[in-house]
């Protein structure tokens, strides 16, 4: 009985750190994008340069995370993956992943036309633009001008993240093999190798996924506890393996090195089993919660904050602020409060207006749909 208990106070602790992680490991998203026009007009030097690097590598853990998770849940439940819990959780994927991945895509391209022609440049849409394979890209990213993304390109996620779930019943064939570990040793060299020039950029993100999901499926498909595995590893050996990955990384970006994109890559693998212990240990002692009135705005930030970023911040300001350390990071922090603060007040209104209408366009995320939660991660 005792181990049956510990199990499920496990579980159960997972759970609470996975409800917890989700809407930091969201802010370190926006953190990514906050490289705009705007911030990069003001290059700094100096200790401003090196703080700014470093958390330019902070958040490099967040993706990884989110893919991890997603793999470990969609395999987690039911323990025996079949045909049928196959297509089950496929359903479920299109009213939580398509329909807001297409539903967003085509509000961003839309949005921007409609700026252009209230501005009075209509003249400046192409009239290549309502044809049917310019319309189909914008969900697909494959055009030129998408650079492998889709019209709201921080979607890519979910496209492939939607790509990986297609593939789940090879994975599991893959994976399901307890010596599985040497086809996530392919993967993660599929990952780190140099991205070969005749590639299509749609392509490369993919190994992020392919790598990640993976590693996710191989816990939830052998029913390890996350938790449980990363605390088997001493906390000092993977915080001191990380700090040093960031440490080299930071300096890359100083010096203009040539390997920048290879640590940034490694400090996303080994920063994963940090984060996982640390997070759990702060959810474990301190009994901490996620505030649901500012969480439920989650999936909301993810899709908006990069057009509000842009609309409300580099748009009206770029040109006008002076390049000093104290401007750089009041812009720095403004991309991140701007978009989390006008995400939370929308999601309030639209949820209490039309909450049926936001369930769908959110995927049906909330703090009151638990499920809707470990769905994608987001």
């Amino acid at each position: 009985m005792q181990i049956k208990t510990t199990y499920i106070e496990q579980d159960s602790l997972l759970s609470r750190t996975v409800e917890w992680l989700r809407y930091p490991l969201m802010l370190l998203i926006v953190l990514i994008h906050t490289d705009t026009t705007l911030l990069t007009s003001m290059p700094q030097d100096g200790l401003s340069a090196i703080f700014y690097y470093i958390t330019r590598t902070i958040v490099r853990v967040a993706v990884p995370m989110f893919f991890i998770i997603s793999g470990y849940f969609f395999f987690r439940k039911p323990d025996i993956f079949s045909m049928e819990a196959y297509w089950a959780k496929i359903k479920k994927r299109v009213l939580t992943l398509l329909v807001p991945y297409i539903f967003w895509n085509y509000f961003v391209w839309a949005f921007q036309m409609g700026v252009v022609v209230w501005q009075g440049h209509a003249d400046w849409i192409a009239r290549d633009t309502f044809t049917l394979p310019n319309i189909v890209d914008v969900v697909v990213g494959w055009g030129e001008g998408y650079q492998g993304m889709p019209k709201a390109f921080q979607l890519w996620f979910l496209r492939d993240l939607m790509i990986v779930c297609l593939l789940s019943p090879l994975l599991h064939l893959l994976l399901k093999n307890r010596r599985s570990y040497v086809l996530l040793l392919l993967f993660t060299v599929f990952y780190l190798m140099p991205w070969p020039d005749n590639w299509h950029l749609i392509f490369m993100r993919f190994p992020s996924a392919l790598l990640f999901f993976s590693v996710g499926a191989y816990w939830g498909i052998h029913n390890k506890n996350i938790i449980n595995i990363v605390r088997k590893i001493p906390i000092w050996l993977s915080a001191l393996l990380t700090i040093l990955l960031l440490v080299v990384h930071v300096w890359q970006c100083m010096t203009g090195g040539h390997y920048i994109i290879l640590f940034e890559k490694l400090f996303s693998i080994v920063a994963v089993v940090p984060t996982w212990q640390i997070a759990s240990k702060i959810v474990e002692r301190q009994r901490l919660k996620p505030v649901e009135w500012i969480a439920n705005s989650n999936f909301l930030l993810f899709v908006l904050h990069p057009t509000i970023i842009y609309y409300l911040l580099v748009y009206p300001f770029g040109g006008n602020v002076s390049n000093t350390p104290l401007h750089f990071w009041i812009v720095y922090v403004a991309e991140l409060i701007v978009p989390v603060f006008v995400c939370v007040i929308l999601y309030a209104i639209m949820v209490r207006i039309f909450p049926r209408t936001t369930a769908l366009l959110t995927g049906g995320r909330s703090g009151k749909n638990k499920n809707a939660i470990f769905a994608s991660f987001l």
